[in-house]
């Protein structure tokens, strides 16, 4: 029985030992625009990726920092590995907390540098319970009595695409955090190459060849000229701009021949 699950861009990852150098961004907001908020029990759909959303533009609506608004895009993202678990039952599984608990400082420790502070968390949860009242109300028509706090933003509960709201996603991340327009970068190129690679025929490349070339792509090992002239230009110029990727290319290439693992013939 397998011990990982395998993600978007193909990376093998075991949620209960977890590896952060296998924690992709990309992997992120793809599985959180398809997960369902409320494991389902909603009106229309409403993706985790979208709470994601609305809770960093609140946040930014409050004039908070960058690091909170990227916070709140990741306070989630935990879940893209282990899924969600309804609150009533997650109070009886204090070993899933904790494993929950691990990943997310991980996630917060690579993309943040550090875990939240006590403040931060203050200031996320409150957010986060915010969102959580007006969607019981817009998602499942349950009126809310008490005393319901203003948001700074507009909900639009409008169902929409997930490649949308992945890359509106991507959109927010890409703004506020100060690596992630080269991190964004990289990850769209290797996925794309991998993508690639799976299209190519048979007699081309075996088939057990095109999962070594994506294993190495995914684990960072540099690539040939000769791979890299197989790549679809035009799928990426709307993306990262034609210029970018190919200064990206001749990045990956001059480090692949200085460390010796290219060799020029």
């Amino acid at each position: 029985m397998s011990e990982y699950i395998t993600t978007y861009t193909g990376k093998h990852f075991n949620p209960t030992q977890p590896n952060p150098d296998l924690i992709s961004i990309q992997d992120i907001a793809h599985a959180l625009s398809l997960i369902c908020r409320g494991n389902g029990h909603v009106q229309t759909f409403w993706s985790v990726g979208q709470h994601c959303i609305c809770c960093a533009k609140e946040a930014a609506a409050r004039g908070l920092s960058d690091r909170m608004v990227l916070a709140c895009l990741l306070h989630d993202a935990s879940e893209c590995y282990m899924s969600d678990v309804p609150t009533p039952f997650k109070k009886e599984l204090p070993e899933y907390q904790e494993q929950e608990e691990h990943l997310l400082r991980m996630i917060y420790e690579k993309f943040l540098g550090s875990t939240l502070t006590s403040g931060e968390q203050a200031q996320l949860k409150e957010i986060d319970h915010a969102m959580l009242l007006y969607d019981l109300e817009n998602l499942l028509g349950e009126v809310q009595y008490g005393e319901i706090p203003d948001l700074h933003i507009d909900l639009d509960y409008t169902v929409r695409s997930f490649t949308e709201v992945e890359d509106e996603y991507l959109m927010h991340l890409k703004s506020v955090w100060t690596d992630g327009h080269n991190f964004w970068i990289h990850e769209q190129v290797k996925l794309l190459l991998c993508r690639k690679i799976r299209t190519w025929p048979v007699k081309k490349i075996r088939s057990s060849g095109k999962k070594l070339m994506r294993r190495m792509i995914m684990s960072d090992c540099r690539i040939s000229m000769n791979f890299m002239r197989k790549v679809s230009w035009r799928s990426l110029r709307m993306r990262v701009g034609i210029k970018e990727f190919l200064k990206y290319c001749l990045m990956l290439l001059e480090e692949g021949i200085r460390t010796g693992v290219l060799k020029i013939k």
